[in-house]
């Protein structure tokens, strides 16, 4: 189980306290995340933060972008605690606390499938949604 607050975005409906049951939250753009920032600059899939063998960690999803904990710039992966504050672009988290749960879905096997599977398909349907969130970016303002 993860908590945190989104303490500051330029995107106000985002901004709160969030609960999640597994031990997994998904960062980004794209609607397929847990967590959904409208932030043009930010990628589709941007950051995660989980829990491995009771240890919450952030881990960057990308290879160029980094990201900040407690002000200090990382990239890659970080182990983190409650009280720690996640910043990217305008954006800022603040872990309240984590706690392991008997709840853990993993689908990367499917997903490494569905790429070996239809690559071309993979890449068509991140075009869309790229498409969609341009869309209702334009249809928001």
């Amino acid at each position: 189980m993860i908590y945190l607050e989104v303490t500051k975005s330029s995107d106000p409906l985002v901004l709160g306290v969030y609960e999640y049951e597994f031990d997994q939250v998904s960062i980004g753009r794209s609607k397929k995340n847990d967590l959904i920032f409208l932030d043009p600059e930010l990628p589709l899939q941007y950051l995660v933060i989980k829990l491995v063998q009771g240890q919450l960690i952030v881990q960057s999803l990308t290879r160029a972008p980094f990201f900040f904990v407690n002000g200090k710039k990382i990239s890659g992966t970080l182990k983190l605690k409650a009280s720690d504050t996640v910043a990217f672009g305008d954006n800022q988290i603040r872990i309240i606390e984590s706690a392991v749960t008997n709840q853990s879905v993993d689908f990367s096997s499917a997903y490494d499938d569905f790429n070996k599977s239809a690559p071309e398909l993979k890449f068509a349907l991140e075009f869309i949604e790229e498409i969609l969130i341009d869309l209702e970016k334009d249809t928001n303002v």
